[in-house]
C-alpha cells in the first residue's frame, strides 16, 4: 500500500479515536495494523494551564458573588438585577471558553451559568409576583428544563442538578 494512502488512513483512525466513533482498543488495534507495530506519536494530552485555573477560579466566584448581590446588598432592585445579568453574561462567556476545552471532564462552567440563571429567575418572580406559587412554578418549569435538556443531551451532571432542584421544590411546596 502506498504511503500516502497509509498515512490518511492513519489519520481517520486517530480522528475516530479521538471522536470515539470507536471504542479505544479497536482504534489501538487498526493503528497498530497499518502502521506495522511501529506505533504513531500520540499527540500530548491538553493540559491545565495556570490561566485556564484562574479563568475557572473567576468562574466559580460568580456564583456566590451573584447571590451577594442579589440577596446582600441594599442597591435598588433593577442595579441588583443589571449586575447579576453582567455577571451571567461573564459566566456565559467563560462557558463557551471551557467548552471548547477538553481539560475539564465535568462541566463545571455549564452547572455555575445554570445555576446563575436560576438564581436570576427566582428574583424576577419574587419581584413581578409576590406569590410563592408562582415562584414555585417558574422555578418547577426551569428545572424540568434541566431535566429533559440533560436527559436528551445525556448529561448526567445536568440531569442530575435538575432532580436534585426538584427534589428541593417538592420539599420546599410540601414542607
Amino acid at each position: 500500500m502506498a504511503i500516502e494512502k497509509k498515512e490518511i488512513i492513519i489519520r481517520e483512525i486517530q480522528q475516530w479515536k479521538q471522536s470515539r466513533l470507536l471504542p479505544g482498543e479497536y482504534c489501538d488495534f487498526l493503528l497498530a495494523l497499518y502502521s506495522q507495530g511501529e506505533g504513531i506519536d500520540e499527540p500530548a494530552k491538553p493540559y491545565m494551564s495556570l490561566k485556564l485555573v484562574i479563568l475557572l477560579f473567576c468562574d466559580i466566584l460568580m456564583l456566590p458573588l451573584t447571590y451577594l448581590v442579589i440577596n446582600f446588598t441594599e442597591f435598588p432592585d433593577r442595579l441588583q438585577i443589571f449586575l447579576a445579568i453582567i455577571f451571567l453574561l461573564i459566566s456565559f462567556a467563560l462557558y463557551r471558553v471551557f467548552s471548547k476545552i477538553d481539560v475539564i471532564k465535568i462541566p463545571v462552567a455549564k452547572l455555575i451559568t445554570l445555576g446563575m440563571s436560576l438564581l436570576i429567575t427566582i428574583e424576577l418572580a419574587q419581584l413581578l409576583t409576590k406569590n410563592h406559587w408562582v415562584t414555585a412554578i417558574v422555578i418547577s418549569l426551569q428545572l424540568a428544563g434541566w431535566l429533559i435538556t440533560g436527559y436528551k443531551q445525556k448529561d448526567k451532571y445536568l440531569f442530575g442538578a435538575g432532580m436534585i432542584g426538584t427534589i428541593m421544590i417538592i420539599y420546599y411546596v410540601v414542607i
